[in-house]
Formats: C-alpha cells, structure tokens, sequence
C-alpha cells in the first residue's frame, strides 16, 4: 500500500479489517486501529500491533504503534510515518486515553 491508500484506509469509518504494512525488510506487520487522535494539524492513528509476519505477536513484541497522517494541499501528496519521538508519542497517548469509551 503506498502512503495515499494507507491513509484512506486509516480514515474510512466503515473499514473493519486490520491495516498490514510491509517494511524495507519484507516484513509484514499487521495492525488493528483503536482510534485517531488530530493534534497539531495532522491526525495520529493509533494502532495495535496483532501480527508479524502471519504469526499473533509474543509478550516480548506487543505494543502500540503511531502512525502519523498528513495531507498536503499544496502538492496533494499523502505522507504516513511510524511516530518516533517519545514527547509525541507520550502526548498522542495520554490525548487518545482521555477520549471517552464508546459502548459496542
């Protein structure tokens, strides 16, 4: 997927499944969106990490991963990044938690 589809896909309130990106290793990494949090101009998905290559992940590997959405105007160009920074990271946490639960 490249960056303009992960994008749609991460906005699409009715998508379901599960976001898989690949690395520049070949690795797949697939992902489950729990929510989105706009903050400083772009939006930040918040993704769960489910697999790895086809197999669920260990203790060892789970974690949250960020992604960062952005859309310039300008160019009309889809920019998507895994968020790095743990200042950002940390406040893009602590923004998604104070969001109040939604009942299934």
């Amino acid at each position: 997927m490249n960056d303009k589809e992960i994008y749609e896909f991460l906005l699409d309130e009715n998508n379901e499944e599960n976001l898989t990106m690949t690395d520049d290793f070949g690795s797949n990494f697939e992902m489950e969106e729990l929510g989105l949090i706009p903050l400083h101009g772009v939006i930040y998905a918040v993704m769960d990490l489910v697999k790895i290559n086809g197999k669920p992940v260990n203790e060892e590997e789970q974690g949250l991963v960020l992604l960062e959405l952005d859309y310039d105007d300008e160019s009309n160009e889809y920019f998507v990044s895994a968020i790095e920074d743990d200042d950002l990271f940390d406040e893009v946490i602590a923004a998604f938690e104070a969001l109040p639960v939604e009942e299934k």
